[in-house]
């Protein structure tokens, strides 16, 4: 993985000493195997003292993102502040920190991670099953876009290259796994959509795919529910409804964080509480789960567990790549009544993000990640030039 690569900043005439010293403070900051000191192209700033702005600026990109390093001594903070106001101005995207604090120990571990994660995404590819439903009036996503903005590959996989009868012979870990003596037909009938939808990942030399699965349901009597669900634990990202911002959302928090998070529904807000359901939930992120049917159709195999966290981070990218919604939420309790897809949760949020639900969203699906990572995904979106929303 590539180190993150910092610059100590001090006056011009400032003695070696000077750096040496600064070095040994940031022992305790930096995992040597986490960070390189350089000269040139840095990503992170270390302000030792005042005097050190213009050479700040040098090392400066224009499309860049800087976290900035400062203490209260020397006159590091008040050189940084100088730094900070002027890339303000000028449309930079920085974070300013106290060096000393626990905060900037975490934002470097992440930012090592998110670099390296956003790297890895450039190259990747998913495929697109049919065409996004049509319901999906605010999914969509320009795929010049996806290319320039991610390094993200779509290919377009139409029904016609897609025969489900081909792929009767089904693995028997997939049996296995979802094994239930009421369901042994409409199992094995899953099991081909698994098995079609693997051999479509390994001749296309896919990373991901989302998938129009109603036309699975129409054409077959069968679901994609079960298919993508164990796609998805086998971090294979796998999306349903052909919804392409929910897919790339699925990418980046799987190369960041390596988990594939669930595409679910915004199924009711009331209060601060946001009830989300989807049929299609990864298996290993629920506590336990047993089979059902889909939801719509009365047809075919869905998942209905209970999510195994305690708290979750709450995502969504919009059609436009130019912003993203993050929340933290606590899982209050799963739903168990109502007329809604299968797996259900309920999340207690703050006042804010319930505004935003019912005034300000950014389309239905959002996705659920197990767990507190708020701190990585507002990095992330600002490295890719995106305005937070939250």
């Amino acid at each position: 993985m590539e180190k993150l690569r910092v610059k100590l900043l001090a006056f011009p005439a400032a003695d070696h000493t000077v750096y040496s010293k600064g070095k040994r403070r940031l022992k305790k900051l930096f995992h040597q195997d986490q960070v390189e000191f350089v000269d040139s192209n840095p990503e992170v700033l270390v302000f030792l003292t005042g005097g050190s702005e213009r050479i700040a600026l040098e090392s400066v990109q224009e499309y860049g993102f800087y976290l900035l390093l400062a203490s209260a001594d020397e006159n590091s903070w008040a050189a940084a502040t100088e730094v900070k106001a002027w890339m303000n101005q000028n449309n930079i995207s920085s974070i300013l920190v106290d060096q000393s604090s626990s905060y900037a120990a975490e934002l470097i571990d992440n930012l090592f991670h998110v670099k390296n994660g956003l790297s890895q995404l450039k190259g990747k590819k998913f495929g697109l099953v049919g065409s996004s439903s049509d319901w999906l009036v605010n999914s969509n996503v320009n795929p010049f876009l996806i290319k320039t903005k991610l390094g993200v590959e779509q290919v377009d996989i139409p029904w016609s290259n897609v025969d489900i009868e081909k792929h009767k012979e089904v693995d028997a870990d997939f049996i296995n796994f979802f094994k239930s003596s009421a369901h042994n037909g409409s199992l094995q009938a899953a099991g081909s959509v698994y098995e079609t939808l693997t051999d479509l990942i390994r001749k296309n030399s896919l990373d991901a795919l989302t998938v129009e699965c109603f036309t699975f349901v129409n054409s077959c009597n069968t679901t994609a529910c079960l298919a993508l669900s164990k796609l998805s634990m086998d971090a294979i990202p796998a999306g349903c409804e052909g919804d392409v911002c929910s897919m790339l959302g699925m990418m980046i928090t799987y190369e960041l964080f390596g988990i594939v998070p669930w595409q679910a529904n915004v199924s009711f807000v009331k209060n601060q509480k946001v009830t989300f359901a989807h049929c299609t939930a990864p298996a290993n992120i629920l506590q336990h789960f047993e089979l059902d049917t889909h939801f719509e159709t009365g047809k075919g195999l869905a998942l209905k567990g209970e999510l195994k966290a305690e708290e979750v981070t709450i995502l969504r990218l919009d059609h436009t790549l130019s912003k993203m919604f993050i929340a933290k939420g606590k899982v209050s309790k799963s739903q168990s009544k109502g007329a809604m897809c299968r797996t259900r949760v309920t999340v207690d949020v703050d006042e804010k993000a319930a505004s935003y639900f019912i005034n300000y969203p950014l389309g239905n699906h959002h996705l659920i990640v197990p767990g507190d990572y708020v701190v990585g995904f507002e990095l992330a979106c600002r490295m890719l030039r995106m305005e937070l929303v939250s």
